[in-house]
């Protein structure tokens, strides 16, 4: 038995952070129906934008955050429409959404608007910039609220740099481990006092936390961005080898300096009064970093990375996307795994974030994303619609019965 089996998830949310909270949730165990406009998500149609393929049968880009969910696609601005989302939500026991407030109030689907009527719903919602203050209302991304906001972007490159190029999803995949933690704390609480709850997560506050070691160093007068040579230690430290690729040096015990530099054949660094106390050692750093880069620029990193596994000294090569979906120690774990679709489309998906020793992640179902409205119907006969009426709601353009995207 998977942990959230039972559940019932209702979904209204696009794009990354809320999609990804839900598809979390249906991993599992619970049963979510995401619920579209008449257009549908639209990141069904800006995924085929990204070098990810994006033919009639494959949508990766969109399946990774929408997969194992079921697809209804309604009209919100009609009666029907609203009476359909009345219906799933007097049933179900999470909301999940990443509208903004404004949007929802206009669709009736603000927590204050429904926390009475439905007393035991977990309303979970992702925002940008938070509930409060002068950017409540204003439009956010992980790009903006996440990246950007936080001094993330500005401030974890080398100085005199452009500033880091962002990776799309990485603001919004926290967002979503954040507010999966946070319903399921809820639904424990409703456990106990029958009561729904209100759960937000906002890109702002995400980034903050998560940053929140480094934002504390800025505060207290760390310069930043900053380079190499200015690096907390030469220990924990980038370097190159002579085939240009890097590794990330993390000896962070002083103790065993010596025995570093024993290793790499340089003795008498280890000596030297720039580096033989631990506070000389700190404020060389600079002095000790230009000695590791000439040591290092000798040999390949493969070279580097067997002499350090045979002497426990911990690093890691700078792997490159392209790498992860082959590595062994990835595969070992289950935490990708390759997918071809029915029409040869080869892909590879990500499990979720946790593990459970009950739940075979090798076993995992990987039910890709349907066409909008492609089961419509099938929702709408579970909520006591008969087939005349669904029929009827087709032609009125309350309801999608199964589109092209």
């Amino acid at each position: 038995m998977k942990p959230l089996e039972g559940i019932k998830v209702i979904e209204m949310s696009t794009m990354l952070a809320g999609p990804m909270t839900a598809r979390i949730l249906a991993e599992w165990g619970a049963d979510v129906i995401k619920v579209e406009t008449l257009n549908g998500d639209a990141w069904r149609k800006q995924a085929g934008t990204t070098v990810s393929p994006c033919t009639p049968v494959a949508n990766p880009n969109f399946d990774v955050q929408n997969m194992n969910k079921r697809f209804l696609s309604i009209n919100m601005r009609t009666e029907n429409g609203k009476a359909i989302m009345d219906k799933l939500l007097k049933d179900a026991d999470v909301f999940v959404t990443n509208y903004r407030v404004k949007a929802l109030e206009g669709m009736g689907l603000a927590y204050d608007q429904i926390k009475d009527k439905f007393p035991k719903l977990i309303h979970a919602s992702v925002l940008g910039y938070g509930e409060k203050g002068p950017d409540k209302d204003k439009p956010g991304y992980d790009y903006t609220a996440f990246f950007s906001r936080t001094g993330l972007m500005a401030d974890l490159v080398p100085a005199g740099g452009a500033p880091l190029i962002p990776v799309g999803g990485i603001g919004d995949h926290s967002v979503s481990v954040a507010l999966v933690g946070g319903i399921c704390a809820a639904l424990y609480k409703r456990s106990i006092t029958g009561k729904g709850d209100r759960v937000d997560v906002a890109l702002l506050q995400s980034a903050i936390f998560i940053l929140c070691t480094g934002i504390l160093n800025g505060f207290n007068g760390r310069k930043l961005p900053r380079t190499r040579l200015d690096c907390g230690h030469a220990c924990s430290n980038t370097y190159q080898g002579s085939d240009g690729e890097w590794f990330y040096l993390a000896l962070i015990d002083y103790r065993r300096f010596g025995e570093l530099c024993n290793l790499l054949e340089l003795p008498d660094v280890a000596k030297d009064p720039r580096f033989n106390t631990q506070k000389a050692y700190y404020d060389n750093k600079t002095a000790l970093t230009k000695i590791f880069d000439k040591k290092f620029a000798e040999h390949t990193v493969p070279y580097w990375h067997k002499l350090f596994e045979e002497h426990d000294i911990p690093h890691e090569i700078l792997y490159h996307f392209k790498d992860v979906p082959n590595d062994k120690q990835v595969l070992a774990n289950n935490y990708m795994y390759h997918y071809e679709y029915s029409d040869g489309t080869k892909t590879v998906f990500s499990n979720g974030p946790v593990s459970f020793a009950s739940v075979d992640n090798s076993a995992n179902t990987c039910k890709t994303s349907k066409h909008l409205g492609g089961d419509t119907e099938e929702i709408l006969k579970e909520l006591g619609y008969s087939k005349e009426e669904i029929a009827k709601m087709a032609e009125d353009k309350d309801i999608c019965t199964g589109g092209s995207i």
